[in-house]
């Protein structure tokens, strides 16, 4: 019964991302830009979760110095750096593309792993690799193959962005596994990463010597709505994805996770047909690395 409840709540997790997608999406089409879904998403994470974490599980955290230093990481290159090129990756090459791309994440997790962890790759992990850079191939050359329908077809460098949020994407599991080992509530290093990424954008503006700007923001009610609406989304998916951890192991969590993509898909099909084309080279790209995903996120 754990495993189906944590099955359950990573399919919740893989439905939050697709829509965070969606809602990134319509607002860096009405003019949004990709770096205020970030800040406006790491926001409602600091609202909504550092309090509930503070009250659950005062006053004892289990925070070690191991486990800090490695929910640091995790936040620095999930939360921040991940976050930023995975919505900018959206706005550049729309919705489906980003994230089925983003999707690949578990790959460059278990190139880590090999590296960082010493774990010896299998043949099957090496046709999934190659499985994956077929599926990349396919939905970048579905990119410049575009002719109609989706307003921003990108350039074939532009696929770099949700490349680059994968592999980002897929150091975190790394760092996230050495701080629950020491024993600290998943959901504290949770916050942990939160608090990270808020300080690292802090330290932005203030070298910048530049705040976001409140009334600015809220000046187009039309584009915010769409930002607060992602930030929403992806604070459920935080709470979803770290209680199927908890319920479930990780290679239950993993694969229904990366669902995220199919869902992108049918959510862009229904409701944004307009900027975001769907095409047979995109599902097919798609299909493959989330086949991909799951075999090797299955035998690791």
């Amino acid at each position: 019964m754990s495993n189906t409840v944590g099955i359950l709540f990573a399919l919740l997790a893989g439905i939050s991302i697709a829509a965070m997608a969606i809602f990134v999406r319509m607002a860096t089409k009405k003019g949004g830009d990709a770096f205020t879904a970030v800040i406006v998403s790491l926001v409602l994470n600091l609202i909504i979760i550092i309090p509930a974490v503070a009250m659950i599980y005062y006053p004892e955290y289990g925070i070690t110095l191991r486990s800090f230093l490695a929910f640091v990481g995790a936040g620095l290159t999930g939360t921040l750096t991940g976050r930023v090129f995975y919505f900018e990756g959206i706005s550049r090459v729309g919705a489906s593309r980003a994230d089925a791309i983003k999707a690949t994440m578990p790959i460059f997790a278990t190139i880590t792993a090999i590296l960082v962890l010493g774990e010896d790759p299998t043949t099957t992990h090496i046709l999934a690799i190659l499985a994956v850079v077929m599926g990349v191939w396919i939905i970048s050359s579905e990119i410049m193959l575009n002719k109609g329908g989706e307003s921003v077809v990108g350039k074939r460098r532009d696929i770099i962005y949700p490349v680059l949020a994968a592999v980002c994407f897929g150091f975190e599991p790394i760092f996230a596994r050495i701080g629950v080992l020491e024993g600290t509530p998943a959901q504290v290093g949770v916050s942990i990463k939160i608090l990270i990424a808020a300080t690292g954008f802090l330290l932005y503006f203030v070298w910048k010597e530049e705040l976001p700007d409140v009334k600015e923001f809220l000046a187009d009610r039309e584009i915010a709505k769409w930002h607060i609406l992602a930030g929403l989304a992806n604070t459920s998916m935080m709470v979803f994805y770290y209680a199927a951890i908890e319920n479930a192991p990780v290679v239950f969590v993993v694969p229904f996770l990366q669902t995220s993509p199919l869902f992108v898909v049918i959510f862009s099909y229904i409701w944004i047909q307009d900027i975001e084309r769907i095409s047979w080279r995109l599902v097919l790209g798609v299909i493959v690395m989330i086949c991909a995903a799951i075999i090797i996120t299955t035998i690791a």
